[in-house]
C-alpha cells in the first residue's frame, strides 16, 4: 500500500511537471490588460508582403491522465501571439494594423475559452484517455478559423470601421459571458 501510494504521488508530480506551460520571449499569452502593440511584431516593408500585417496565433494545451481531479482548467489551455511569426507593415496606418491583429487574437481566445469549458464539463472522460482532447483542440481550431473568415469578410480585414466596433463589441460580450474560463 505504501509502495502503491508513493507511485500514485510521484505519477501526480510528474503530471504536474509536465504540464507547466513553457513560456518564452517569443510568445505572449493573451491578456485582457496587454494589447499588442508594433514592438510585438517583426517589422517589415510593404515591398515585401502583400497585406499590411499577419499575426501567427498559437493555442496549447497541456492535459494529462490525471487532470480528471482538477477543478480549473484555466491553466491548462494558453493563448498565445508568436512574435517570430508575426509582422506589421509600418508605411501603413499600424493602429488599424494591430487593432485587426489585437481583434483576432480576441476572437482565438473566445475559443481558447471554450476549450477550457468543454474540459471542465467532459472532465471525467480524461481518466479513460486523452484522445477524445485531440479531437476537441481541433474542432476549436477549426471553428477559429472559420470565425476568422467570417470577421475578415464582415469587416474587409479591419478596415470598415462600423463592422470593426459591432464585432469588438461583440467580442466583449463573449469574453465577458466566458469570463469563468479566462486565465
Amino acid at each position: 500500500m505504501r509502495q502503491f501510494c508513493f507511485i500514485l504521488l510521484l505519477l501526480l508530480y510528474s503530471s504536474f511537471l509536465f504540464s507547466q506551460s513553457k513560456e518564452s520571449d517569443d510568445y505572449i499569452p493573451w491578456s485582457s490588460t496587454r494589447k499588442l502593440t508594433a514592438n510585438d511584431f517583426i517589422i517589415q516593408t510593404k515591398d515585401l508582403q502583400t497585406t499590411t500585417s499577419f499575426a501567427q496565433f498559437y493555442m496549447d494545451y497541456q492535459v494529462g491522465s490525471f487532470d480528471f481531479m482538477s477543478k480549473n482548467f484555466n491553466k491548462k489551455v494558453g493563448n498565445y501571439f508568436i512574435k517570430s511569426g508575426s509582422w506589421l507593415d509600418t508605411t501603413y496606418d499600424t493602429g488599424k494594423s494591430i487593432r485587426y491583429q489585437q481583434t483576432l487574437f480576441d476572437i482565438a481566445e473566445i475559443y481558447a475559452r471554450q476549450f477550457r469549458k468543454e474540459l471542465k464539463a467532459k472532465k471525467n472522460k480524461i481518466f479513460g484517455g486523452t484522445n477524445f482532447i485531440k479531437e476537441l483542440n481541433a474542432k476549436i481550431i477549426s471553428d477559429f478559423s472559420k470565425r476568422r473568415i467570417e470577421y475578415d469578410t464582415e469587416t474587409e480585414y479591419g478596415s470598415d470601421a462600423a463592422k470593426q466596433a459591432e464585432w469588438e463589441n461583440e467580442i466583449q460580450v463573449e469574453l465577458n459571458e466566458l469570463k469563468y474560463f479566462g486565465n
